[in-house]
């Protein structure tokens, strides 16, 4: 069976949905729904990895706290293992995610986040996966100057690598020094549609950006599906699922998750993944959270087909 080694970011997400507007200094608004939830993009995606039926295992860090217990027992809650995840003395990191009807405003403290360097990813913790990935590149400072030669290192060894960047708090993004670096030993890079147009620039051209990646560029595009770029300028999209949107946290990382899932773990065409990656998106934004109401593969594949 395909092994899936998810490395990086541990948080929680403080979710907070139903708000009028988007808050005001000096004024007070009230919200709907609150709730606190398994966060990171890289822990969701392994939670609903493991939830469509992956073997799926973590490496990171938490904090000796109550949200990295949280954590921990989010992770072990969708059956991802947790033996690689380490307790420091650091606060577990807490993203605030304000919901809106479209879209959400995060606010992050980092804590652990940017405290992990990927040290403990050793050629023998490696060799017993057949994938690697990570997701919010440009959130964890501390990984980013080792990620080229860990995913150099990962490819030598025969497992195949996906990267997620999220938004850029720096807003630096191809100027980054490690990402270009770490791109061209990606086999799977998925930056949604707004983090496309920030990573090309003035010069707005998808291709030379699919060109960066050793393997495949997928542009996630919310209601409007996603579309695979290959480097030869070979194209494939796939429509998105119609759906009523509660919560958006969490929805590139569900798409993350079905793709690698219908890829490597079954093995499907490329096609078929794209579409069943984006019926994991749309069923994702249906509820509050990320990780909630991960579902199996067998109820995707219901979705894919229409039932």
């Amino acid at each position: 069976m395909t092994r899936v080694l998810v490395a990086g970011e541990l948080n929680v997400d403080l979710v907070l949905t139903g708000l009028p507007t988007l808050p005001v200094l000096g004024r007070e608004l009230t919200c709907t729904d609150f709730a606190v939830t398994l966060g990171s993009s890289s822990a969701i995606t392994a939670a609903r990895l493991a939830a469509l039926g992956a073997a799926v295992d973590f490496v990171g860090i938490v904090g000796a706290d109550a949200f990295g217990q949280v954590v921990l027992d989010e992770l072990q809650h969708f059956g991802v293992g947790t033996a690689q995840v380490e307790r420091v003395s650091i606060s577990t990191g807490v993203t605030v995610a304000l919901t809106y009807d479209r879209d959400r405003a995060l606010l992050t403290y980092p804590g652990t986040i940017a405290a992990y360097d990927g040290a403990n990813i050793t050629p023998e913790l490696l060799a017993g996966y057949d994938h690697l990935h990570v997701g919010s590149f440009f959130l964890q400072t501390g990984l980013q100057a080792a990620l080229p030669r860990l995913f150099a290192r990962a490819q030598a060894q025969g497992l195949t690598t996906s990267l997620d960047v999220g938004w850029d708090p720096l807003e630096q993004w191809m100027r980054n020094p490690h990402l270009a670096p770490t791109l061209a030993h990606t086999d799977v890079f998925f930056p949604n549609e707004v983090e496309t147009a920030a990573l090309l620039g003035a010069a707005g051209d998808v291709q030379a950006l699919a060109a960066a990646v050793g393997g495949l560029l997928i542009v996630k595009q919310g209601g409007k599906g996603a579309t695979a770029y290959h480097k030869q300028g070979e194209t494939f999209s796939a429509p998105a699922l119609p759906v009523t949107v509660v919560d958006t946290t969490g929805a590139g990382d569900a798409f993350n998750a079905g793709f690698l899932y219908a890829r490597w773990v079954e093995g499907r065409s490329l096609p078929d993944a794209l579409r069943f990656a984006a019926a994991c998106g749309a069923q994702a934004v249906t509820q509050v959270g990320g990780a909630t109401g991960a579902p199996s593969a067998a109820h995707i594949w219901r979705l894919v087909a229409g039932e």
